[in-house]
């Protein structure tokens, strides 16, 4: 009797919390729905594994430049998926010319991020689609940045507020939040139900 009163008091609890917070938890959805992401996963924390994944990403950046420039999520992620060897074949010549004595392998996939706060802007977390690029055993640090709408590729003119809501750029320039973190817990629960 004892457990089933928790039960309904914590099931409570939840259903409230989860009744506040589901505006927010929408509009963190509706942006990782809209956003293409790089994720490079380095060999290891090494320095020099470390260092061989920051000079990739800059060789990356360099050489897809023009190839992420479309105006639609889709189109893009279908030009990733189209070039998916290429973009391997890219990476693994670069680690050859570095002399590194492992691969990468590439992969146009969704993956759940946690929230990421930079200097300008808040990412929420969530499942996003994305590049994902592992060298080697991928037991490193990682490294990420977004490719559609162009925040890391320089030839594009075009920033997130030209895709995202105005509801979706107050959240993503809002400093970190409390509200963060929940919506974080909810969407690793949710991923790992679904994933």
């Amino acid at each position: 009797m004892r457990k089933r009163r928790l039960f309904v008091v914590l099931f409570g609890v939840f259903m409230i919390l989860f009744s506040v917070f589901q505006p927010f938890i929408s509009t963190s959805e509706d942006i990782s729905q809209k956003i293409f992401r790089l994720h490079i996963i380095a060999n290891s924390d090494s320095t020099y594994d470390q260092d061989i994944k920051l000079k990739l990403k800059n060789y990356f950046l360099t050489e897809t430049g023009e190839l992420f420039t479309k105006p639609t999520l889709e189109e893009n992620i279908e030009i990733a998926k189209e070039n998916r060897g290429y973009l391997e074949n890219l990476c693994n010549s670069f680690l050859k010319e570095q002399r590194c004595t492992y691969l990468a392998s590439v992969a146009v996939c969704e993956e759940f991020f946690t929230t990421r706060l930079y200097d300008d802007f808040t990412l929420p977390s969530g499942v996003y689609n994305s590049i994902k690029i592992t060298l080697g055993r991928g037991e490193g640090h990682n490294w990420w940045c977004i490719v559609f709408p162009s925040v890391c590729m320089s030839a594009c003119s075009r920033s997130m507020d030209d895709y995202l809501t105005d509801e979706e750029m107050e959240l993503v320039n809002n400093q970190y939040t409390p509200k963060f973190k929940i919506a974080e817990i909810y969407e690793k629960i949710k991923y790992k139900m679904n994933y």
